[in-house]
C-alpha cells in the first residue's frame, strides 16, 4: 500500500506520514509466530531539561548506558540522530538528541525467554572517520570491506551514526570521546558526509523563513567535524554467519533556489530485488551535499547496505521477506520528542514486523504550533509466510 496521510500541520493529526508495503494492510496486521518487544531511548550529547532523556559525553557511551538491556535479552537494532547532524546556524537543543531502538523476540509457549545463564552479546561502537572528497561508490566499496571483516569476527552490523563534533567552546571536547578508541583500519579521516538542514513544506513557507526563528540552512561552522561511527552487536565465539552488500540508493529532490525542499523515492522498487532474496535492508548512506557551482542536480546518489545471514551458499532455502517502509514526520519540543514513530513500532510489534533501520533525512519544518519537526524514514521487515522456495531470478537496481 502506498496511502498517503494527513498533513503534519494539523494539530489532532497522530498519523506516522506515508506508508509503504508490499503487503495490504489486513495482510500486515495478520498475526505470526513471532512477535517483538520494544524499548526506545534517547540520549543527549548536552545535559537535558527531559529527565527522560540519558546524558551522555559521546555516542560510544550508549554501549555502557544499555548494558543491563543486554542482560535482559535485548539487541540494539538501530541507532541514529534525531536530527541530521550537520546543524543550523544557531544551534537546537534537539542537534544533540539520538536514539537507540532496542528489540527482542517476545516470549511465548512457542518461544520460551532465553535463560538467564546464556551469554548475551554486547554492543560496539567504532570510530569510522572518512574523507571529505572521497565518492559514494568509493565509500561504499570500503565500508563493505569492513564489515565484512568486522562480521568475520563474529560481529553484527547495526549501522552507521553520525555525530556532529563541536570546538571546544561549545562543547567538553575533552571528554567528547571517553571510552572511544579510534580504529585506524577504518578508510581514511576527514569530516564525513553532511550539509546543512533543508526543509520540506507548504508553497508558502519559504517567504516565513527569514525572522521568524526557524533554524536556517547552513554547513557546518568553523571548527565542526561530521564524525561517523559504526554499530555493531558483537557475539562472543559466534562463527561467521552474516555477510553484507551494497544496493542503490536514490533520492529525487526539488529545490527553492540551492535549498532541498522535498525528496521523493520508490522505496519498494529500490528494495524489493533484495528482499526477495531474503537479505535484510539494515542501514543507508546517502551524500547530502549540495554540489558547487550553478548546476544543482535533480537527484541525490547513495547505498544501501544488505545483510545475508546463514551460509550463503548456492542453492540454499531462502525466505523472501515482506517489508514496511514509513516516510514518518517526527516532532520535537524542546528537548523532548513529541510525536515520532514509537506507537507504530509498538503496534507492528505485535504482528512480527522487525525494525532494521532509521534514515533520518536533513529536512526540517515547523508545524503549526511552532514545534520543530524533521523526517525521518523506517524501514521494517517480516518473513513472507509464503513458502521458503528460492526467489525467481531477477536483477537488481543498476549501481550508479
Amino acid at each position: 500500500m502506498g496511502c498517503g496521510l494527513r498533513k503534519l500541520g494539523d494539530p489532532e493529526d497522530s498519523s506516522p506520514g506515508k506508508i509503504f508495503s508490499t503487503l495490504k494492510r489486513p495482510q500486515v496486521e495478520t498475526k505470526t509466530d513471532l512477535a517483538y518487544e520494544y524499548v526506545l531511548l534517547d540520549f543527549s550529547l548536552q545535559a537535558p531539561s527531559n529527565p527522560e532523556v540519558i546524558r551522555i559525553n559521546s555516542i560510544v557511551d550508549i554501549a555502557a548506558k544499555v548494558e543491563d538491556y543486554y542482560l535482559q535479552g535485548y539487541v540494539v537494532g538501530a541507532l541514529h540522530p534525531i536530527l541530521h547532524p550537520a546543524g543550523p546556524r544557531v544551534p537546537l537543543p534537539a542537534s544533540h538528541l539520538y536514539r537507540a531502538v532496542l528489540l527482542r523476540p517476545k516470549a511465548s509457549p512457542k518461544r520460551p525467554a532465553a535463560p538467564s545463564t546464556q551469554r548475551h552479546p554486547r554492543l560496539v561502537i567504532e570510530e569510522c572517520p572518512i574523507p571529505e572528497d572521497m565518492q559514494a561508490r568509493d565509500i561504499a566499496k570500503e565500508l563493505i570491506q569492513k564489515i565484512n571483516a568486522a562480521a568475520r569476527r563474529g560481529m553484527r552490523f547495526v549501522g552507521f551514526t553520525p555525530q556532529l563534533r563541536a570546538p571546544p567552546r561549545c562543547c567538553n571536547e575533552a571528554g567528547r570521546d571517553a571510552g572511544a578508541e579510534p580504529d585506524d583500519s577504518w578508510p581514511g579521516r576527514g569530516k564525513g558526509p553532511g550539509s546543512g538542514p533543508v526543509w520540506e513544506g507548504d508553497p508558502g513557507e519559504e517567504s516565513r523563513r527569514e525572522g521568524d526563528g526557524s533554524p536556517s540552512p547552513s554547513t557546518p561552522r568553523k571548527g565542526e567535524e561530521s564524525m561517523l561511527y559504526a554499530v555493531f552487536n558483537a557475539f562472543e565465539d559466534t562463527p561467521a554467519c552474516w555477510s553484507y552488500q551494497e544496493g542503490v540508493l536514490s533520492l529525487k529532490v526539488t529545490r527553492k533556489g540551492a535549498v532541498l525542499s522535498t525528496l521523493d523515492a520508490d522505496w519498494l522498487e529500490l528494495t524489493m530485488f533484495y528482499y526477495k532474496q531474503g537479505l535484510s535492508l539494515i542501514d543507508s548512506f546517502v551524500c547530502w551535499d549540495s554540489p558547487k557551482g550553478d548546476h544543482l542536480p535533480k537527484s541525490l546518489e547513495g547505498f544501501f547496505i544488505y545483510e545475508e545471514e546463514g551460509s550463503g551458499l548456492p542453492g540454499s532455502p531462502r525466505r523472501e521477506n515482506d517489508a514496511i517502509v514509513v516516510e514518518q514526520w517526527t516532532v520535537i519540543e524542546g528537548t523532548a520528542v513529541k510525536a515520532d514513530y514509537g506507537p507504530l513500532l509498538h503496534t507492528l510489534a505485535e504482528f512480527g514486523w522487525l525494525l532494521t533501520s532509521v534514515l533520518p533525512t536533513p529536512l526540517l519544518r515547523r508545524d503549526r504550533e511552532g514545534n520543530l519537526a524533521t523526517k525521518q524514514v523506517v524501514f521494517l521487515q517480516r518473513s513472507a509466510a509464503r513458502p521458503g522456495a528460492r526467489a525467481p531470478e531477477q536483477t537488481p537496481p543498476a549501481l550508479g
